[in-house]
């Protein structure tokens, strides 16, 4: 049997942040976070909680600080197992300056993040640095589309193998971002965005991250999202790793 269940203490935390959010002294903030939990029992147990969250702060007018972060775990729990061991783990926080050139068609970036993945035998963990731009395509209520690129710089633990046989822990490349957002009509919109990392010295450690999302709209606080995301390498044993989410979502 197959549950989705919200649980209580993920409600109080978006609807305390929702709280915060309303004071009148904070007029130059916005954000979004959402929440989810998937309970399989069955033959086995499996425990899947995820958590994901962007914050913007308008320091001034032309001047964005945007904190984000996201969280994965799953744990199973196998037939006549004890007791469950952890069997996924992805998280993801970072920091992002934001300086806007021309508003609504320019601006220059500067973002650090660190992430990690270890039990798809990726890294323990990846922090990357970027500098680049992002060029407006398009913005109006209905339809936003939005370009960015950039350079990265990169380092992980464990080290890994580089193109001359050598060990290495940092690489350097290019990030190519595009996302698309629009709304079908007052209570449902999407979102495309796919993400390429190309690197300078090897193709094999060339990366990319698509995802398409659909939400609808329950309440002024509350949304219902579903999203499908693909992350693509080039070397390894199962190149492709696939995540479809469902989630409640607070937008403050």
């Amino acid at each position: 049997m197959l549950k989705l269940i919200t649980t209580i203490a993920c409600l109080i935390s978006l609807v305390a942040t929702q709280a915060n959010a309303q004071d009148a002294t904070i007029k130059s903030f916005d954000g979004e976070s959402e929440a989810s939990v998937v309970i399989i029992d069955g033959l086995s147990k499996s425990e899947t909680y995820g958590g994901k969250t962007k914050n913007n702060y308008k320091l001034t007018d032309t001047d964005i600080m945007t904190v984000f972060g996201k969280y994965i775990k799953t744990s199973t729990q196998l037939t006549g197992a004890a007791s469950k061991s952890e069997t996924a783990r992805n998280w993801e926080v970072g920091l992002r300056y934001e300086k806007v050139f021309i508003a609504d068609v320019l601006s220059g970036f500067l973002q650090h993040k660190a992430e990690s993945d270890p039990y798809n035998g990726i890294y323990t963990q990846r922090d990357s640095t970027d500098l680049g731009a992002k060029y407006y395509l398009t913005k109006s209520d209905t339809l936003t589309s939005i370009l960015e690129a950039g350079l990265r710089y990169s380092s992980q633990n464990p080290a890994f193998i580089d193109a001359d046989g050598e060990e290495s822990k940092s690489t350097t490349g290019a990030r190519l971002y595009s996302e698309t957002s629009g709304k079908f009509n007052d209570s449902t919109s999407g979102k495309f965005w796919i993400e390429y990392v190309p690197n300078f010295k090897s193709s094999d450690f060339s990366y990319s991250t698509a995802e398409a999302s659909l939400t609808v709209t329950m309440s002024s606080l509350l949304s219902l999202k579903t999203a499908y995301n693909v992350y693509h390498r080039e070397v390894g044993p199962k190149k492709d790793t696939t995540t479809f989410t469902t989630a409640l979502v607070a937008k403050y």
